[in-house]
């Protein structure tokens, strides 16, 4: 939708008087203290859904950025479900729960426990910077609006995320550098006519937004802030780590002869990297969205 056309609407009203609120309320009138704030304990702001990626807040944030560009509305977002009711979801560019570990009572287990398997917690420079990054990731700079629709549980969102075995789909474990890529060349398929799309292809083909003709790929990098996850125009692995052995399972004691396990210099080293890129994505995007806020307030 034409960008002012799109401000006229109800939804970006309202998100703007969220928005206001929010600032006026939480961050003590001034936009910049955004810039640090850990979204994890809020209070008030939230809504229905208790993840900070889809607080109320976050959906208002994502209709005064892109709400142009998909025609958001708060109706078009929410968790996924089977029948593909919101077509939008709030995701975690760089999470924590996949490669460190997240705290779960019910399951016993305790904060960045796959960390912990290989020592992490032994050293108190990584470990310092492990715990950094826990209260980084849900900062502002971290977080996207993606098209969800799909036939796995959690949409695109569960896909990319791999939390089942490939039978069902070949995810790509939460990296969000693979997970554009994945996208680049989908639509390069896509231009090219190609039908042989794997199961993640063809979980993207359920939401029209991911192709060419409605946003091409390079486009993606000024229009979401994604600049560290491109080079000359196109997608690149920003963590060092080589695909197949981002799929490696963090577990000291495996046996099984069939699952490739990784080594603790490897994990550690594979940390080192994703701790520090990572940071500097989520500063980076931090500092653009609060610059587009700042000049919409």
């Amino acid at each position: 939708m034409n960008r002012k056309d799109y401000e006229k609407t109800n939804d970006y009203k309202e998100s703007f008087r969220i928005l206001r609120g929010f600032v006026e309320d939480v961050l003590d009138g001034d936009i910049e203290n955004l810039r640090d704030f850990d979204f994890t304990n809020l209070t008030t702001y939230v809504g229905d859904i208790i993840d900070p990626d889809m607080y109320l807040i976050t959906q208002a944030i994502y209709i005064i950025l892109w709400g142009d560009l998909y025609d958001l509305s708060f109706e078009k977002m929410g968790s996924w479900n089977w029948n593909n009711e919101y077509a939008f979801r709030g995701d975690t560019l760089n999470s924590f729960g996949s490669l460190f570990g997240k705290e779960d009572k019910k399951k016993d287990r305790c904060f960045a426990f796959r960390a912990k398997y290989f020592a992490a917690d032994k050293n108190p420079r990584l470990w310092k910077k492990i715990n950094e990054f826990h209260k980084l990731y849900h900062c502002v700079g971290n977080f996207l609006i993606i098209p969800n629709r799909g036939t796995l549980r959690n949409g695109i969102n569960g896909a990319r995320a791999c939390y089942y075995d490939n039978a069902n789909c070949e995810g790509m474990r939460d990296y969000f550098d693979w997970f554009i890529i994945a996208v680049a060349k989908y639509q390069e398929k896509v231009k090219r006519g190609d039908i042989h799309l794997t199961k993640f292809e063809m979980q993207l083909q359920m939401n029209p937004e991911y192709n060419p003709a409605f946003l091409k790929i390079e486009d993606w990098e000024e229009r979401f802030f994604l600049n560290p996850y491109f080079k000359d125009g196109k997608p690149i692995l920003l963590f060092k780590t080589p695909l197949k052995d981002r799929l490696k399972v963090t577990d000291p004691n495996g046996t099984d002869p069939e699952i490739a396990y990784y080594e603790a210099d490897e994990y550690l080293e594979l940390l080192e990297d994703f701790l520090d890129k990572s940071k500097e994505v989520i500063e980076y995007r931090t500092n653009k969205i609060i610059e587009v806020l700042k000049e919409k307030l």
